[in-house]
């Protein structure tokens, strides 16, 4: 079993931990044990999915549902305009019911777990299998970021197609296609991790400085990307290239 696989079964998995017993998830539960990254994407899903069993539960029922929906059942032959009807009353109150879950569904869905996705950008920084890249467009890039006089806050000339065509390293993390580049500056090595801007609600105010495992990060946006930069520098030097 793949981790794909142990996803599209662990998505059914209720968070309420009804269903640890069930064989059917034993598989896909060993897999999230073993798998760091899928024991994440697992952790988040069930926090999202309470959430959202939280939010439902919130939701009041329509005063008057049920006795309108009786109403219906007792109501004589005689003619009535169709908007007085019973059942139109019973789809009305679906419909309202809808929106408001879908409502609540979308708040749920668009927040984001940055910690958690600089978390995972940092062990992917410490591996030293992993990065590289080639092609003209990723040279020029690297070429840009590696003097002195670029500040990387201000917002730069990135065409993330171009560099996902040209043989920029890219990959996915929490549902976000991610492009890297790596780069030297004032004697440090550094990564930096881009992706199109989200549309999530939740995205940092400014500068955000995280340091794990021995490896400094600071995640910052402008109007077009999300940038986290990662280095076994300290925060002063990621200060520097900022």
């Amino acid at each position: 079993m793949d981790n794909e696989e142990a996803k599209f079964i662990l998505k059914a998995y209720r968070p309420n931990g009804a269903d640890a017993g069930n064989d059917v998830f034993c598989s896909a539960l060993e897999q999230a044990r073993r798998d760091p990254a899928l024991h994440a994407w697992f952790e988040r899903e069930q926090a999202r999915d309470k959430a959202l069993a939280a939010k439902l539960k919130a939701v009041a029922v329509p005063i008057g549902l049920r006795e309108s929906i009786l109403a219906g059942a007792k109501m004589s032959h005689r003619e009535r305009a169709w908007w007085r009807h019973p059942l139109v009353y019973a789809m009305a109150a679906s419909l309202a019911l809808l929106l408001a879950v879908s409502g609540v569904w979308w708040n749920v869905r668009a927040r984001t777990d940055w910690s958690q996705v600089t978390s995972l950008l940092i062990a992917d920084a410490a591996r030293v299998d992993r990065h590289g890249s080639h092609g003209t467009s990723a040279s020029d890039f690297v070429a840009l970021l590696s003097l002195v006089t670029t500040k990387l806050s201000t917002p730069m000339p990135v065409d993330l197609k171009r560099l996902k065509a040209d043989g920029c390293r890219v990959f996915t993390v929490a549902g976000h296609e991610v492009l890297e580049v790596c780069f030297n500056r004032n004697g440090g090595d550094f990564h930096l991790y881009v992706m199109a801007r989200p549309g999530a609600r939740d995205l940092p105010d400014g500068p955000r400085f995280v340091a794990q495992r021995g490896i400094h990060t600071v995640m910052w946006t402008d109007p077009y990307h999300l940038y986290v930069m990662a280095s076994t520098k300290d925060e002063a030097a990621l200060k520097a290239v900022l």
